[in-house]
């Protein structure tokens, strides 16, 4: 029996052992206890490479962690202590009501962009596309296991996940360490930045095969995915990138697939399914709704059916393409992110310009050349400074044209509700959309974000005995100019009458910005 005091491992942080030499030939194999106190979490390892199996773990707990290996008659004891996270690790990122935070209570609001194949890039791109996130707002980035094949994504990876049988297909008892031993690096540079990697696990975009994989075949795959990532902290499974058109899978395929990964992740990592037409079905394995959609107005409607954080995870991309979702101006894709977070959800970055060498970020990573990403990160280093957590109003089902101060039309505004009661579902979502207005609220604050209308002035009605500071913000210009110092009561606030202005009232003292 050996027995070893490992270095120490921070909370949250990867604890890893190597174990060679062993007759051991399953993919998932043996068993390792941890302990901590009356703590006990079992994990399995993983066959990395011939004659290599790693045990890995994340401990939750500061102290003193033992643990027990039992792996082709082996048995291996030893010893690490856990210390305090420090720096950008807060642990998992978790989900809280309609919000997400870190596991140890740090707030975390996603900021995600989108590379989908970056890892299957050279290892020269590769560091690029790190120095690029490095430099950039983004805390979470939608990527592939798999290779893409489409227009920009013609080359060919210098290795794939698995190696080949005989006849030719996958052997995905067959793991290639070259290729996952890179997917390791990638995660855990992505988890140096403090940047969440939302793993993309099948796509339907694919020339190699990998999309045709048999159901047997994918819950091996998933199994050793899990087996192999889940102690990175930084880790979500997208269980699909457009799951609808992956025409070889049935939705009892991905209901295993959600029920594997809830039952095998012993973290719980955030767990969610990518469409191209409508919303993944509601699941209790679901933490989050990942939605592909520029039907922003939706989100509320959403978050009603779901309970769940909405996460527009693709409402199209910056850039110059010949097609519909690459081809939207940086002062739209800005756009875009005010108006899912004052709907009440979250969005996510793209970017898609031509390019002759087809180095599309999108795509491949490499650097970014648009002008969204810095007003996207001004719309981050505001909302960071907010307290707590926001609430947005409910859609509202009232005359937009209601003069208060006519009695006969205060009189018929039943009327009106009952009108537009009958109104079929569609319609009357849309008409609320409409006229209720983009905004979120908290503790003495509220941030409302007024889009393509343009307004010239905005009456508030604020309580008569409060203080508060009000502030107009040019979300392009990225500038705030202050309004009002001691705002109360009702008074009228002139605006600048153009496209992407917001307004922010915080009771005065409670800003922390």
């Amino acid at each position: 029996m050996n027995k070893e005091m490992l270095k120490p491992v921070e909370r949250y942080g990867l604890f890893e052992l190597k174990l060679k030499d062993l007759g051991e030939t399953d993919l998932v194999a043996g068993c390792a206890v941890f302990e901590n106190e009356n703590k006990q979490i079992q994990v399995s390892a993983f066959r990395n490479k011939r004659n290599e199996y790693i045990v890995r773990f994340m401990p939750d707990r500061e102290g003193t962690w033992n643990y027990h290996i039992s792996i082709d008659g082996n048995e291996i004891q030893g010893t690490f202590e856990c210390v305090a996270n420090q720096g950008k690790n807060h642990g998992r990122v978790i989900t809280k009501g309609h919000h997400f935070q870190y596991e140890d209570g740090e707030k975390f609001i996603p900021f995600g962009t989108t590379a989908y194949a970056w890892i299957h890039q050279t290892a020269e791109l590769r560091k690029k596309t790190i120095e690029t996130l490095a430099d950039s707002p983004f805390n979470k980035i939608r990527m592939c296991v798999f290779p893409k094949s489409m227009p920009y994504n013609t080359n060919d990876p210098d290795c794939y996940p698995f190696k080949k049988k005989a006849d030719g297909t996958w052997d995905v008892y067959d793991p290639d360490p070259v290729f996952w031993e890179k997917l390791d690096k990638s995660i855990e540079d992505l988890m140096n930045l403090g940047i969440e990697a939302d793993l993309i696990l099948f796509h339907p975009y694919d020339r190699w095969g990998f999309a045709e994989l048999s159901q047997h075949d994918s819950l091996i795959y998933l199994e050793y995915c899990i087996t192999r990532l889940s102690a990175y902290r930084n880790l979500w499974w997208s269980l699909a990138n457009e799951y609808e058109i992956l025409y070889s899978k049935a939705l009892s395929d991905w209901n295993e697939y959600g029920e594997l990964l809830f039952k095998k992740d012993i973290y719980g990592h955030l767990r969610a399914v990518h469409n191209i037409l409508d919303p993944f079905p509601k699941r209790t394995w679901l933490t989050h709704c990942s939605i592909q959609s520029s039907e922003i107005n939706k989100i509320p409607v959403w978050r009603k059916e779901y309970d769940l954080p909405i996460l527009i995870d693709e409402c199209g991309y910056e850039g110059d393409l010949p097609y519909p979702w690459g081809s939207l101006t940086a002062f739209e894709m800005a756009h875009r992110f005010w108006w899912s977070i004052c709907r009440g959800g979250f969005c996510t970055h793209g970017e898609t310009y031509h390019r002759e060498d087809e180095v599309l970020w999108w795509a491949k990573g490499g650097e970014l050349y648009g002008e969204s990403e810095k007003r996207i990160e001004f719309l981050k280093e505001l909302l960071y400074t907010l307290p707590g957590e926001w609430q947005m109003p409910e859609y509202q089902g009232t005359n937009p044209n209601l003069d208060e101060q006519d009695e006969k039309a205060v009189r018929e505004a039943k009327l009106f509700q009952k009108a537009l009661d009958h109104a079929d579902k569609v319609t009357k979502e849309n008409f609320m959309a409409y006229t209720t207005p983009m905004k979120i609220e908290g503790e003495g604050y509220s941030l409302e974000y007024f889009g393509h209308i343009r307004p010239a002035y905005i009456d508030l009605n604020l309580k008569e005995k409060t203080e508060y500071k009000v502030e107009i913000i040019d979300t392009w210009e990225m500038i705030r100019q202050t309004a009002a110092e001691k705002a109360c009561g009702k008074m009228r606030i002139k605006l600048p009458a153009k496209e992407g202005i917001a307004l922010l009232v915080s009771r005065v003292g409670m800003w922390q910005g």
